[in-house]
C-alpha cells in the first residue's frame, strides 16, 4: 500500500528483496539470507537506522570494493579462551555470527571466554547477537569502535567530532520473556536514527547535537567515559585501531566477552532470579502520564510482534532508494502489503 507516509510491505517480501539484491554485489546466498534475516529484524524492531534504510550503502560498498562480500574470516589467534577473528573484509553483519558462536562455544569449555574481531565493515544492531548469546545461556557484553574512522561524536565541550559513536551491547538470560538485552550508542543517539530522523523531518533531540552541529555523548561526561572504554577495548585491545589526527576507513573493532552462567550457578535459579527482579521494578508505581515501565529487549519483542502482522512501511526517501538498487540490480521491487490483509 503506497500513501504520504510511505509503502506498507510485509516482511517477507523485504527479505527477498535485500537477499536478492545482496546477491547481486556477490553475497552467497546463504550469507545474503543471513543479512537479510538481520536487516529486517531491525525493520520489525522498529530499528530502521539499520534496517533496509541502510541497503543501498551496503551494495554500493561492495560494487566500490570496500566490502568483499564472499570472503570466509579466519582465525588469527587461538590461545582456547582468548581467539582473534580477521573479518577479511566481509560485512561485519557476517562475521558476528560467527564471532558470537565462538564467544558461546570457548565460554562453555572454559567458563569465561573473549573474542575480538577486527577487519570487517561495521555491522547494524548487536542486539541480535546478544540474543542468541543469552537464550544459549551465555551472559555476553560487546564493546565496538569503528577503527579509528567514522568520526561523529564530540567530547563534553568540545566544538568538533573526535570519536566514533562506540556502542556496548550486553545480554542476558531471562525466564519466561525477552532476555534482557541492550545494544546502543555512547553517542546521545545513533548516527543512523540521527539521520534517519533528519530524512523523514522529524524533530531532533534538544541534546543529540551540540552549538557546532556535532553528535554529543550519552549523557555527558558519562557517556564520553563508556566511549573511551570502547575505543580502549575494542581498537586497542584488538589492534583494530582507534581515534587519531589521521583520517581512515571505518573498519569495525569489537571485543566480545561471554560468561557460562551454570558454571556459576544453575542457570533456572538464575533466569529466575532475574525475572523476579524484572518483574519488580516493571511494578513500580508510575507518575501521572508515564508509560508502561519496559525492560531491555521488550520494546523490540512488542515492536516484532505488531509488525509481523501489520507490515513494515518504507519511508518515501528509503523507497527510492529501493527503486533505485530494483533499477541498478534488476531485482523486482517489494509487492506493497493491503493494509486489511490479513496474515
Amino acid at each position: 500500500m503506497h500513501n504520504e507516509q510511505g509503502t506498507l510491505v510485509d516482511h517477507n517480501e523485504l527479505f527477498r528483496f535485500i537477499s536478492q539484491v545482496l546477491e547481486a554485489v556477490g553475497t552467497p546466498s546463504d550469507s545474503a539470507a543471513e543479512m537479510a534475516n538481520q536487516m529486517v529484524a531491525s525493520d520489525l524492531a522498529g530499528h530502521e537506522s539499520h534496517g533496509i534504510r541502510r541497503l543501498r550503502e551496503y551494495a554500493y560498498r561492495a560494487r566500490d570494493g570496500f566490502v568483499d562480500p564472499a570472503a570466509i574470516p579466519t582465525i588469527e589467534l587461538d590461545t582456547g579462551s582468548l581467539v582473534s577473528v580477521d573479518g577479511q573484509k566481509n560485512y561485519g553483519h557476517l562475521v558476528m555470527p560467527m564471532a558470537t558462536d565462538l564467544v558461546i562455544e570457548r565460554a562453555r569449555m572454559h567458563g569465561i571466554a573473549a573474542v575480538t574481531v577486527t577487519n570487517c565493515d561495521p555491522a547494524g544492531r548487536f542486539a541480535d547477537f546478544c540474543d542468541h548469546a543469552a537464550n544459549e545461556g551465555i551472559a555476553v557484553f560487546m564493546f565496538m569502535n569503528c577503527g579509528g574512522g567514522a568520526i561523529d561524536v564530540a567530547p563534553p565541550g568540545g566544538a568538533e567530532a573526535r570519536l566514533a559513536t562506540n556502542p556496548i551491547a550486553a545480554g542476558v538470560p531471562r525466564e519466561g520473556a525477552p532476555n534482557l538485552v541492550m545494544d546502543m550508542a555512547t553517542s546521545a543517539v545513533a548516527k543512523g536514527r540521527l539521520g534517519d530522523a533528519q530524512e523523514r523531518g522529524t524533530q531532533i533531540g534538544d541534546d543529540w547535537l551540540n552549538q557546532s552541529g556535532v553528535l554529543l555523548p550519552l549523557g555527558g561526561v558519562k557517556g564520553f567515559a563508556l566511549a573511551v572504554m570502547a575505543e580502549a577495548l575494542a581498537g586497542s585491545l584488538t589492534s583494530a585501531g582507534t581515534v587519531g589526527p589521521e583520517k581512515v576507513e571505518a573498519q569495525q573493532g569489537v571485543l566480545a566477552i561471554g560468561i557460562d552462567i551454570q558454571k556459576l550457578r544453575p542457570l533456572a535459579d538464575f533466569k529466575k532470579d532475574v525475572a523476579k527482579f524484572a518483574t519488580h521494578l516493571k511494578e513500580t508505581p508510575l507518575e501521572p502520564g508515564a508509560a508502561d515501565i519496559r525492560m531491555p529487549g521488550e520494546s523490540t519483542a512488542i515492536n516484532t510482534a505488531a509488525r509481523l502482522k501489520s507490515g513494515i512501511t518504507i519511508h518515501p526517501v528509503i523507497w527510492e532508494r529501493v527503486v533505485e538498487l530494483s533499477d541498478a540490480y534488476s531485482v523486482t521491487l517489494p509487492a506493497p502489503k493491503n493494509a486489511n490483509t490479513k496474515d
